[in-house]
């Protein structure tokens, strides 16, 4: 792996959460995306595979999608338990208050997104 230098001490943490939420805010869409695509009719299978060709592909959606048609949730087996991926949300909303800025909106709804699950026992998962 390579190592890249973000300035100042302290940078370093901020870029991998800042990386981190760009991979949760994906996976949030994708939880929203797929029984929404599933209540339309569409056939999820084909739905993922026109999704991972086109514009909406992203790491978090191929990672994740096959595991969720799949109904595979466990995370210590397949990925990041979502109470600690929740961490890289506050971080950057720390950061932002820091800045004198707003958290980014589609942080914010992430977080929300991730809050729910958590409030409804899904830590671990």
């Amino acid at each position: 792996s390579r190592v890249l230098h973000m300035g100042a001490i302290g940078n370093g943490q901020i870029a991998k959460a800042m990386n981190n939420c760009l991979y949760n805010v994906n996976c949030a869409a994708m939880a929203e995306m797929l029984p929404l695509a599933q209540k339309a009719g569409l056939p999820l299978e084909a739905f993922a595979e026109v999704v991972s060709s086109g514009t909406g592909q992203s790491f978090g959606f191929d990672q994740w999608t096959p595991r969720v048609l799949a109904r595979e949730f466990e995370a210590p087996k397949y990925g990041y338990p979502m109470g600690a991926a929740f961490k890289d949300l506050e971080t950057v909303g720390i950061v932002s208050q820091e800045q004198g800025v707003a958290t980014p909106p589609v942080v914010a709804a992430a977080r929300a997104t991730y809050e729910r699950a958590l409030a409804m026992g899904f830590e671990g998962e």
